[in-house]
């Protein structure tokens, strides 16, 4: 069974199917080059959302998992929400492996579970490193090319990650707790 944020995140993420149905609105097979622009557009803004989709997940997926943990701690417990998901502003390595510490789970990007056939742990580390590139470059005005094959795979990637991350946290809450979340 999944985490509520999982699910959140798998009714998130038909929004960026509608933004690939969109750009292929916008970008028949054959389109020129003026419509070929403005599906890049489109893309863009799915590449953008769906990193902040993401970001959403891990947010609340740590948010819970110290709910979980620390029943008895509901001021500590805020407080440390204050200081580090409400301060988190992208799912970069780094930053899903600095809140999932304050978890007691230090470095959760490099636990072997996160990983699938063909996707070793650091190809898992070197696509979110990729995603979060280009959000961050389009966010931010850069100029960064992202295709409409690249934001279907990021999709796929996205949902099969958030499925990695939640058997990481709920192994480590039943350890914990001796109770399974999800």
């Amino acid at each position: 069974m999944p985490s509520d944020a999982n699910v959140k995140l798998k009714k998130r993420l038909r929004e960026i199917n509608e933004v690939i149905s969109a750009r292929d609105a916008i970008c028949p097979a054959g389109a020129g080059k003026p419509a070929m622009q403005r599906g890049a557009a489109v893309i863009k803004a799915g590449t953008t959302l769906l990193a902040a989709v993401f970001e959403a997940y891990v947010e609340e997926l740590y948010e819970k998992s110290l709910d979980l943990l620390h029943p008895t701690l509901p001021a500590e417990v805020k407080e440390l929400k204050k200081h580090t998901s409400e301060k988190n502003n992208n799912a970069n390595n780094h930053q899903v492996n600095n809140l999932f510490f304050y978890a007691g789970i230090p470095w959760i990007m490099m636990s072997p579970k996160i990983r699938w056939q063909k996707f070793s742990n650091k190809k898992v580390r070197d696509t979110l490193g990729e995603l979060s590139t280009a959000r961050n470059r389009i966010a931010h005005g850069g100029s960064h090319l992202v295709t409409k094959n690249q934001l279907v795979f990021w999709h796929t990637f996205i949902e099969r990650l958030a499925d990695r991350l939640d058997l990481v946290l709920a192994d480590h809450i039943e350890n914990q707790t001796g109770a399974r979340p999800w």
